[in-house]
């Protein structure tokens, strides 16, 4: 039997592009190349860059590799702040947010499993992209259509 799943070489600056308000993310490796199993996207956060608010996944979760910048995390109601070389996992369920507080530009490798996250990103440059002012009930909407969820919601 031969693996659906084929190799795939990205070189440095290649990816498809999101562009999401003044950030910018880089699918290196969508779920639809991973049997829907993760997805691998770059993020490139400007300096004072805030950030979603806090909120967790029931499904999704996030493996952050930083490759350059300073990344403010919040996990429940602890803050850090990971330097280049730092890593964090954070598992469904959590509460989580992050924001890059620094006047440099912050890039950070994230995998995202289950695959399908990196759409969420798709939806937000749609509905945004081009600066448009974020309209709440959008933004709900498409929060809930790809398992983002309040801090206080409760998952049965």
């Amino acid at each position: 039997m031969q693996n659906s799943i084929k190799s795939l070489l990205i070189n440095p600056g290649e990816g498809r592009q999101i562009n999401v308000g003044n950030s910018k993310l880089f699918v290196k490796l969508g779920s639809d190349s991973t049997d829907n199993t993760f997805s691998v996207t770059e993020y490139e956060l400007p300096p004072h860059f805030p950030g979603p608010p806090p909120h967790k996944h029931q499904r999704f979760e996030h493996a952050w590799y930083v490759l350059e910048g300073a990344l403010t995390v919040q996990i429940d109601e602890d803050k850090s702040v990971i330097s280049k070389g730092g890593f964090i996992f954070i598992p469904k369920r959590t509460v989580h947010a992050f924001a890059n507080l620094s006047e440099g530009v912050v890039k950070v490798l994230v995998v995202d499993t289950p695959g399908g996250f990196e759409h969420y990103y798709d939806d937000l440059e749609t509905a945004f992209g081009s600066g448009e002012a974020i309209d709440q009930q959008v933004m709900r909407n498409i929060q809930l259509k790809y398992d983002t969820y309040p801090p206080d919601h409760l998952f049965i």
